[in-house]
């Protein structure tokens, strides 16, 4: 066996060497940016797929028929025969004469997930969402300020809680897609509407701007962990300081 010291200085220098390719992207696509994407990818898919036996295939589909193959079930015959028949329909996706036959497997899969998805997000973001709108004037605070003789502070209060209504309800009014027909006319939208959407039009980009920034010191903030990472790699295993 290699000494632990040995294996971490290999592990470095090899981290070390996967930054470098992945920083000669700079330069433009070439093979040893390729390379170091290709890796990811691949022990991306390998940890998903490690994750996806352990804690998927082993427990809710091996060790129940393994039970059940040793008469101590600790699952009905019918529901191990319901698993086993899902997946058998689903390892048919792989062939392309037989893939039809996994589509109410894979309709099923996309139904669920989506429907996760969609519950997610309508408690995760949504609600809260709504939540935070519902209470953008912060009454208590207004009320001490004005208590306090701070008139500066209680319409700064006042006035972030316009911004923000008007900015939920203008991003609302944006994607309204409810329209009239007027006569021979295409369908439009109302002018109360169409004001709203206008605001919407305003704080979506801005939004999406913040977003944005927020994206790019995260990466800049991961460059220069990276380069103060090979920084401090050739320091010690070239120089020696």
């Amino acid at each position: 066996m290699m000494p632990a010291d040995l294996l971490s200085i290999l592990g470095l220098a090899l981290a070390g060497l996967l930054t470098v390719f992945t920083l000669s992207y700079v330069f433009g696509d070439n093979p040893l940016f390729r390379t170091a994407i290709y890796l990811f990818i691949g022990v991306s898919a390998g940890f998903v797929a490690a994750i996806a036996i352990d804690e998927i295939i082993w427990p809710q589909l091996i060790l129940p028929i393994q039970a059940w193959w040793l008469d101590t079930p600790i699952l009905d015959t019918t529901e191990i025969l319901v698993r086993v028949i899902l997946t058998l329909l689903l390892l048919t996706k792989l062939t392309p004469r037989l893939a039809r036959l996994g589509n109410p497997v894979m309709a099923m899969i996309v139904g669920v997930g989506a429907s996760l998805a969609l519950a997610g997000a309508i408690q995760g973001t949504l609600i809260p969402q709504i939540g935070a709108s519902n209470s953008v004037f912060d009454t208590a605070q207004i009320q001490l300020a004005l208590q306090g003789g701070y008139l500066i502070e209680a319409a700064g209060t006042v006035v972030e809680g316009l911004i923000t209504l008007l900015a939920t309800i203008g991003t609302l009014a944006y994607f309204h897609f409810g329209a009239q027909a007027r006569g021979n006319l295409a369908p439009e939208r109302s002018v109360f509407v169409e004001s709203l959407a206008w605001l919407g039009n305003i704080f979506i980009p801005l939004s999406l701007a913040v977003l944005f920034s927020g994206v790019l010191l995260t990466a800049l903030s991961a460059l220069i962990e990276r380069l103060d990472f090979l920084t401090n790699l050739i320091s010690n295993l070239v120089i020696g300081n």
